[in-house]
């Protein structure tokens, strides 16, 4: 891991800190339609999701002013986070955290955009949600190769993938059945902030003596953990309510 890295990895929470700041006095009362209906959790709170949205919303008018579409913009998503596996595997902790948080950006921009120009479609639902089911592979697989001299590690990885994935897959069911999908922990946008939390804090602390992967792996034990009950839970919730 380089001095760069490291750096790279302390920048990234002080510009999210700014922009959330800056969020919260330009867009005080702003609230997002999709945050407003799936709730926060303890894990990620409202108020920030709202804040993030402010900002996704004004980043998609900056695009379609640029010309971009919003199928392009998630295409660049994707590459974004095959970007951020490699930095992971390559053990650029830092660099990882940027790409994915770009990555991320993306995610929300897609459908956004769509909305800005009134034309959202299923196709398009349904392409954004396999690229990010791609991104999350990508970024784990990443870490998988990185920590690939330690087996629990790798495992708790890919329970931490697999928990991802049922939470995901327990929203699509519900949306099949046509009822309400259930509120749970671990939705998409929180993996995402614990994920990229956690390579940030492990490419940082060395500047201060500190070895951050141990809290990187206990990231991914709280996501593997957490993820797996809230798919748990909320199947169980959804097999009683149909």
């Amino acid at each position: 891991m380089t001095a760069f890295d490291a750096w790279a990895g302390l920048a990234l929470p002080v510009c999210c800190v700014l922009l959330l700041i800056v969020a919260s006095f330009q867009a005080p009362g702003k609230r997002h339609a999709r945050v407003t209906r799936e709730g926060g959790t303890i894990f990620l709170s409202e108020a920030i999701m709202h804040w993030g949205y402010a900002w996704i919303d004004r980043l998609a008018r900056v695009a379609l002013k640029f010309g971009l579409s919003a199928t392009g913009v998630s295409w660049i998503s994707l590459f974004l986070g095959l970007a951020s596996g490699l930095g992971m595997a390559g053990g650029h902790f830092g660099l990882a955290a940027w790409l994915l948080t770009l990555s991320g950006l993306g995610d929300g921009m897609d459908g956004a955009m769509a909305q800005q120009q009134g034309n959202s479609s299923r196709a398009g639902a349904v392409l954004d949600s396999t690229l990010d089911r791609y991104v999350e592979f990508f970024f784990l697989m990443g870490v998988i190769y990185f920590y690939r001299g330690a087996v629990g590690v790798q495992l708790l990885a890919l329970v931490a993938l697999f928990g991802g994935f049922m939470v995901t897959y327990s929203t699509a069911k519900a949306e099949a059945l046509q009822v309400t999908p259930p509120r749970g922990w671990m939705k998409r946008a929180e993996r995402l902030v614990w994920l990229i939390g956690g390579a940030t804090l492990a490419s940082a602390l060395p500047l201060v003596g500190q070895s951050g992967r141990p809290i990187f792996v206990g990231v991914l034990a709280i996501i593997a953990i957490v993820a797996n009950l809230s798919a748990i839970t909320r199947l169980w919730a959804l097999s009683r309510s149909v």
